[in-house]
């Protein structure tokens, strides 16, 4: 269930941004970004939105949904891969002694507003 904790940190960042910027129009669109290591579908993510949003200014809008994919960087030789090319390690030394740079996590890209 933790899908509803991240829905519920999506709507208060929206939330905190339309009262930062005193907008109080509905929402028309929001880019979501989540990351392929969240291990979340979009359509289960959408499921909880709508639920959480009923009855507010975000109940009908559009919900465009981009996927990051993991990109990792050596910690040994500083190269940058992806997931694909990596699974037995850094594809240029072989280190298995990786950081997660992207891909993980999920944020909102930007808003639109009616």
């Amino acid at each position: 269930m933790h899908e509803i904790g991240m829905v519920d940190d999506i709507l208060c960042v929206i939330n905190a941004k339309l009262k930062e910027e005193k907008l109080n129009s509905k929402v028309k669109k929001i880019n979501i970004l989540i990351g392929e290591l969240e291990g979340i579908s979009s359509e289960h993510f959408e499921f909880h939105f709508r639920e959480r949003a009923k009855g507010t200014s975000l109940e009908k809008a559009e919900l465009n949904f981009e996927k990051v994919e993991a990109k990792f960087k050596c910690k040994n030789c500083s190269y940058e891969f992806q997931v694909e090319t990596g699974l037995g390690g850094c594809p240029k030394c072989k280190s298995n002694i990786n950081d997660l740079i992207e891909g993980k996590g999920i944020s909102v890209a930007s808003i639109e507003i009616e």
